[in-house]
């Protein structure tokens, strides 16, 4: 019996590492999550068409948004600002026009009456394009750095040919109409 009563080895003292290393792992799991959350909100580009960016332009303010409409032919002038280069232009969507000063290049496929996804935001103020007094003349135009031309894969056969016609110089009379010709 006297083993039982025998005095032990002391237990081993944990080191404090062993507690530490979780916690930085859940401190940098949070702050992972937390960066990647902001990340995202802060990122968000919202998609307006051309009437519902003329309403919302008080509300959006220089907020960065996504603008949709179809180009007026009679507008587009290319220019350069320095020497980097600037398409002018007006795009119309639901009734509402809307001058837009894109800095960069056009996209490739860009051409009148086919609508374009334009990023930027809005700015007050007199567009900064010689010769381009823009067809809304409102005092406001969007400033773009990023255009893509708005397409779809959708194919289309030959039996719907006179009503895609119908519809393109539907579209083309309106530009007219807007251009005076």
């Amino acid at each position: 019996m006297t083993d039982d009563l025998a005095p032990q080895a002391p237990r081993p003292v944990r080191s404090g590492r062993r507690r530490i290393v979780p916690m930085l792992i859940g401190v940098g799991v949070i702050v992972a999550v937390v960066g990647l959350v902001a990340n995202l909100v802060g990122g968000s580009l919202f998609f307006y068409n051309a009437d519902e960016a003329v309403e919302r332009r008080v509300e959006l303010g220089d907020e960065r948004f996504t603008l949709q409409g179809a180009p007026i032919g009679c507008s587009i002038i290319e220019g350069f600002n320095g020497e980097d280069p600037v398409v002018a232009f007006s795009v119309t969507f639901g009734g509402e026009t809307v001058d837009i000063v894109h800095f960069g290049d056009p996209a490739e496929l860009f051409q009148p009456d086919v609508p374009v996804v334009l990023d930027g935001a809005w700015i007050e103020g007199d567009a900064p394009v010689e010769g381009f007094d823009g067809v809304a003349d409102d005092g406001w135009y969007f400033a773009s750095d990023r255009m893509r031309v708005k397409h779809d894969n959708d194919y289309k056969n030959d039996e719907d040919y006179d009503q895609r016609l119908a519809e393109s110089k539907a579209a083309s009379d309106a530009s007219a109409a807007v251009c005076g010709t």
